[in-house]
């Protein structure tokens, strides 16, 4: 892909509920790549995390996504570091504005959050088809 390999991916909360249906996010980044970006997770998509688990205590597949989001975060522990900047605002401001104070890309698959990010100058990192295929588009 001809990036740079200090590149970092912001991961939004949507891509992490993905590991449910046994699509690894990381892992389809670095081989869209060819080499290891470093990911970052905000606290705010903990905190998310969290607002979904209250709000869907009976739903058996919504806590077992959350569950293994959890898990695959630790698994990988390696892979990523938690940023805190622009806590205040809520998700998705956070991530478009922490995205721009860094020149991160966001790694989401929420469309009103892919079109935001493209039209303030920030590059987006996507999947397709239930993750099968991964595009990326940048801003002109």
């Amino acid at each position: 892909m001809g990036a740079s390999s200090t590149l970092g991916v912001l991961v939004d909360t949507n891509i992490l509920l993905y590991v449910y249906d046994r699509i690894d996010p990381f892992w389809k980044v670095i081989n869209f790549l060819d080499y290891k970006p470093r990911f970052y997770v905000h606290k705010q998509v903990f905190n998310e995390l969290s607002t979904l688990e209250g709000r869907n205590r009976n739903s058996f597949v919504m806590n077992a996504r959350i569950r293994l989001a959890r898990t695959y975060l630790d698994i990988h522990k390696s892979f990523w570091e938690e940023i805190d900047c622009c806590s205040e605002l809520e998700t998705d401001k956070a991530l478009l504005c922490t995205a721009k104070k860094y020149n991160l890309l966001i790694f989401t698959n929420d469309r009103e959050l892919k079109k935001e990010a493209l039209k303030i100058g920030i590059g987006i990192i996507f999947l397709l088809d239930k993750g099968k295929i991964i595009k990326s588009f940048y801003p002109i």
